[in-house]
């Protein structure tokens, strides 16, 4: 007896993969709905598992049945394949129920719909709204809960999306060198001077700066500028190998920071460039920045290009433009990278910060209205 398993999304794709394999003869042993992939319990995908068998004897004699037709039992054979197909129909009905009854669970649960909507509002792709909460409408029914129970289990389930929290960590005897990238007009210049200037002047450390965004030169004049009020040296590098000439000139520094040009998500070719300039040297951490501002389906375009250059963490900017800090979840969730910093402002070093997670949420949260 021959037995294989079949998935499929739905009930109906997985019966005809049965059916097509093992023939109609096959006998079904067990069915189960399960989910596939995912992250933190989002974005799963629902499957289907069917368990089949074909019975290679019953074949041989149906066969040889065959061969003298006085012997076949029509009727018997019909009520086996009527028998399988009510199973079939049944499935099929089932599967349809479910997914009427998942249709209908949206439309006749407003609590569930103003949910979805406000968490929109605060920045997150539709998908991923419908998604965290459904998710939440499964555990709870909503209906019973008032605005502000919510709101609390809304807290807890951020909070377990958004506990990676890593910041730039310094050994001692050792030099960090630290890479920031990512596309123009992000703030990466002015996120590394806050950088530079929270490492020299609030915990005494040795900071070397090097600059390779030669592309802008008001970029370079601008980290020029900051690293003479800060009093710090500063590297011009055009090449991968001025670069590894200059982090070597900072040996025995604490920490080193490097400036790229900005690339934008949509130039492949730029994209390699800055791939093959920075892969070349020894960097401890590359540093994805982000804009809070940016329009969700760039920012995914922006993490899903960028991967490419083996990021390790990422720092979210111009949360004081926005009122929709949701973009967080988006982009933690996109890059599966732990968040390091986010900035609130122009100001050196002040408007840069080390989230915590509780206070973080409620950040997110306070524009929520349901």
């Amino acid at each position: 007896m021959k037995i294989k398993k079949y998935r499929a999304e739905t009930m109906q794709e997985a019966i005809l993969k049965v059916k097509s394999d093992l023939g109609s003869d096959a006998i079904i042993l067990h069915t189960r709905k399960f989910k596939q992939g995912g992250f933190f319990g989002l974005f799963a995908k629902k499957m289907v598992e069917v368990i089949a068998t074909a019975d290679q004897d019953n074949k041989k004699r149906k066969e040889s049945k065959l061969s003298d037709s006085k012997q076949i039992d029509e009727n018997i054979i019909l009520k086996s394949e009527l028998s399988q197909m009510k199973n079939m129909m049944n499935d099929l009905m089932g599967e349809i129920k479910n997914k009427n009854q998942q249709s209908l669970h949206l439309v006749v649960n407003p609590a569930l719909e103003r949910l979805i909507e406000a968490l929109w509002t605060l920045g997150l792709s539709r998908k991923m709204a419908k998604d965290l909460a459904e998710e939440i409408a499964n555990k709870v029914n909503l209906t019973d809960l008032n605005n502000e129970e919510i709101k609390d289990i809304l807290r807890e389930e951020l909070k377990k999306e958004l506990i990676d929290i890593q910041p730039i960590e310094l050994e001692a005897g050792k030099t960090k060198v630290v890479s920031l990238v990512g596309p123009t007009g992000v703030g990466k210049t002015t996120t590394l001077a806050k950088l530079a200037a929270r490492f020299s002047l609030f915990e005494n450390k040795k900071v070397g700066l090097i600059t390779a965004d030669t592309y802008r030169i008001a970029a370079v004049d601008q980290l020029k500028t900051y690293s003479e009020i800060i009093n710090l040296p500063l590297e011009v590098v055009f090449t991968p190998q001025e670069l590894l000439n200059a982090i070597k000139g900072y040996s025995g520094y604490d920490l080193v920071l490097i400036d790229t040009a900005g690339r934008s998500q949509n130039n492949q070719l730029h994209i390699s460039e800055l791939k093959g300039f920075i892969n070349n040297v020894p960097i401890d951490e590359i540093y994805l920045v982000l804009s809070a501002t940016t329009k969700v389906n760039d920012l995914m375009k922006i993490i899903e290009v960028y991967n490419e250059i083996d990021l390790d963490k990422l720092i979210i900017t111009k949360l004081d433009e926005t009122n929709s800090w949701g973009t967080i979840l988006e982009a933690t969730a996109k890059a599966k990278k732990p968040l390091s910093y986010i900035t609130v402002g122009q100001d050196v070093p002040e408007d840069i910060k080390l989230p915590e997670s509780e206070q973080l949420v409620e950040d997110i949260l306070k524009g929520l209205e349901l």
